[in-house]
């Protein structure tokens, strides 16, 4: 699922290993204890998703709505009688919805006179409202609606999912070198309690720019205790079982998805799912008492700490193992010598091959937390169709295990972008073809196209991975990640320009026939 896994490819799981004594292999490459400690690092994983995904998806949704009637004080958007209704159509001018049908219009209403003390409507002329009623059938109540980001704001909930992706980039820039540089398990821990802080701190935030910061910042955190999380786990598994591994946190991930549209469905106002999200993960406080990682302990030379905790894993694991034995081990002499990225980019066939890889995640990234954040705009039940989604890419990424070794990376990474791109492109055809496209049909290719853009992640990450020669892969991958998250950043807008366009191109086609 996440891009910036990738980042931790290679210098960072090079375990501590030497030419003819593996210690993994000694220990065990995957032994009970690893498997203990491997699943205490994959747990944090699914409040990390509930954070990041609720926030993209729900916390700045903008319910169905319309402008509310002056001088109204009852006004609710469900029509409460025929009189109601009969207020409605004086003040409210009709237009076209996301999918052709007519509706009361969100941003303008009649314009109001006052004759002999009596308000009237000026029917043919209209002008913005500044109140609004928003249907509460599927939300109480959301971020967007609690500070009016409708009509002359709608682009803020742009700009505040663009600051989410934002804060991955970010995240993932900054807490590598940290958890390098202080350690894996501080990082993990500080991450933890500064998410858990952020969290509970929006639940009582009421200014726009405090929300969007704490946002920006609780993403930041999540992503970066994810990456550290990979990293470490990675470094405590051998090499034959990373690919489990690799899958197994990704689907931590998508439990997490499942748990976030549970949450949402169960509590539909913001503040208290955030809190309801927020307090359990108090429960993540067991990762004080998980260890360091081995590796980074030898490479920063504190040899008996690394031994210690070396000789409880074999305990752990039931296995005998020389305690001396990593005294012959050096780190610094495993760590693959890296050269400079503009070496990478002197060969004409790499400069070609990074420039295909990097636009690669640049769809892949796109495509993928696009079409997750458009949820909110199909038809039908949110919170089916969300849970639709999330079982959609935990399919992906299990049918990405068994596919990548019998078809290849390169064949699934091609047939997952052109059915990707397919699913994307298809839901033109019902729309122009009927003034009442079919519903379903659109949902059921923006689930197609979720399915394949996450196999799509999945299979970009090992292709670049073993396409990148081992001299330069770190900047290889680290650019590819940018470029990925750069998709991912844009992605917000072209969800919002997707349904201004399709809202004109609607109502170009009615006024023409």
């Amino acid at each position: 699922m996440e891009d910036f896994v990738s980042i931790a490819d290679e210098e960072n799981v090079v375990a501590f290993t030497m030419s003819n004594h593996d210690v993994l292999r000694q220990l065990g490459e995957f032994g009970p204890y690893q498997k203990w400690l491997y699943l205490l690092l994959c747990l944090p994983a699914i409040p990390q998703s509930l954070q990041v995904i609720q926030t993209a998806v729900f916390l700045f949704a903008v319910p169905e709505h319309r402008c509310a009637i002056p001088g109204f004080a009852n006004d609710t958007y469900k029509v409460q009688n025929d009189l109601h209704e009969q207020l409605v159509n004086r003040s409210i001018p009709m237009t076209y919805g996301y999918y052709g049908d007519e509706k009361y219009s969100q941003c303008q209403l009649y314009r109001q006179t006052n004759t002999s003390n009596v308000w009237s409507s000026t029917r043919n002329i209209t002008e913005p409202c500044n109140a609004w009623v928003y249907d509460q059938s599927q939300f109480i109540s959301t971020v967007s609606e609690t500070m009016g980001f409708v009509c002359e704001k709608k682009s803020y909930v742009s700009h505040a999912r663009m600051l989410g992706m934002f804060g991955h980039l970010v995240g993932g820039l900054i807490n590598g070198p940290l958890a390098d540089m202080f350690g894996r398990r501080p990082n993990i821990i500080c991450n933890m309690f500064m998410l858990v802080l952020l969290s509970i701190c929006l639940v009582w935030s009421n200014s726009a720019p405090v929300v969007l910061f704490l946002d920006f910042a609780i993403h930041i955190c999540c992503i970066g205790q994810y990456l550290v999380c990979f990293v470490f786990g990675m470094e405590i598994v051998g090499p034959s079982k990373r690919m489990w591994a690799g899958v197994a946190m990704n689907l931590f991930w998508s439990a997490g998805n499942m748990v976030t549209a549970l949450s949402a469905y169960l509590f539909r106002d913001w503040r208290t799912r955030q809190l309801i999200v927020s307090v359990p993960a108090v429960v993540f406080a067991y990762l004080y008492f998980i260890p360091e990682s081995p590796r980074w302990l030898l490479k920063h030379g504190k040899q008996e700490e690394a031994k210690r905790i070396v000789a409880n894993i074999a305990k752990k694991n039931k296995v005998q193992i020389d305690p001396q034995i990593l005294d012959e081990v050096n780190i610094e002499k495993e760590e693959v010598l890296q050269e400079p990225f503009w070496n990478l980019l002197k060969s004409s066939v790499m400069r070609r091959r990074m420039m295909i890889i990097c636009y690669n995640w640049f769809a892949v990234g796109m495509g993928f937390y696009g079409l997750s954040m458009n949820v909110t705009n199909l038809s039908g039940n949110i919170y089916i169709n969300f849970l639709l989604f999330v079982i959609a890419e935990a399919v992906a990424y299990i049918s990405c295990f068994f596919l990548m070794d019998r078809i290849g990376r390169k064949l699934l990474l091609c047939i997952s972008l052109l059915l990707t791109g397919a699913a994307c492109i298809f839901p033109l055809i019902p729309v122009l073809a009927s003034d009442t496209p079919e519903k379903w049909a659109i949902n059921l290719l923006a689930i197609i196209g979720n399915m394949c853009a996450s196999a799509a992640m999945c299979a970009v990450y090992t292709f670049t991975a073993e396409l990148m020669p081992t001299t330069s892969r770190t900047f290889g991958m680290s650019m590819s990640s940018v470029c990925c998250r750069v998709g991912s950043i844009l992605s917000p807008y072209i969800v919002g320009l997707a349904s201004f366009t399709k809202s004109l191109l609607l109502q170009v086609l009615h006024v023409s026939f």
